[in-house]
């Protein structure tokens, strides 16, 4: 049984199941970073939950870490991620899973800012970024470094004074 951590009646957060990180790993890869054994940062507290469908399917993941755009926790912020399986691609499960992370991390934390980043290519994050609520804020170019090759991404932001 899935533990529910926030839902609209069509799609779930929920606590990951042991097996859900092995079926995440079906997917096709198509926006992973390559690898890099230079020596990395600290790593950031991630945070985790399992996308599911009303009948319990697994559809994919979101995670959240802090972030900060200055000293103080008024500055702070969420970014947030998401992988579909490609099987849950096209039926506005990100769309859902997206606006649902942004309003559990208000409803749960003090924080005012929830904020995603996505390869200008990714039509169809930049897509459901948008359905979600967020509002696109900018390119922060050469962000991530794929198949050899330095990539733009699209800075989104949703403010708590953006929820309806």
């Amino acid at each position: 049984m899935r533990q529910i951590l926030a839902t609209d009646g069509r799609i779930a957060l929920t606590v990951p199941l042991d097996s859900d990180p092995a079926a995440m790993a079906a997917g096709d890869g198509l926006f992973d970073v390559d690898p890099d054994d230079r020596p990395q940062p600290p790593p950031v507290a991630l945070s985790r939950a399992s996308v599911v469908d009303a009948s319990g399917e697994l559809l994919g993941v979101v995670s959240w870490h802090q972030v900060g755009w200055g000293r103080t926790r008024a500055c702070a912020a969420w970014n947030v991620g998401i992988a579909l399986l490609p099987a849950a691609r096209g039926r506005r499960a990100g769309v859902g899973a997206l606006a649902l992370v942004a309003r559990h991390l208000f409803a749960t934390t003090d924080l005012d800012r929830v904020e995603a980043a996505t390869d200008v290519d990714n039509l169809a994050a930049n897509r459901a970024l948008l359905g979600a609520g967020f509002q696109r804020e900018g390119v922060v170019r050469g962000a991530q470094l794929r198949a050899g090759v330095r990539r733009d991404l699209v800075l989104y932001g949703f403010l708590r004074s953006d929820l309806d």
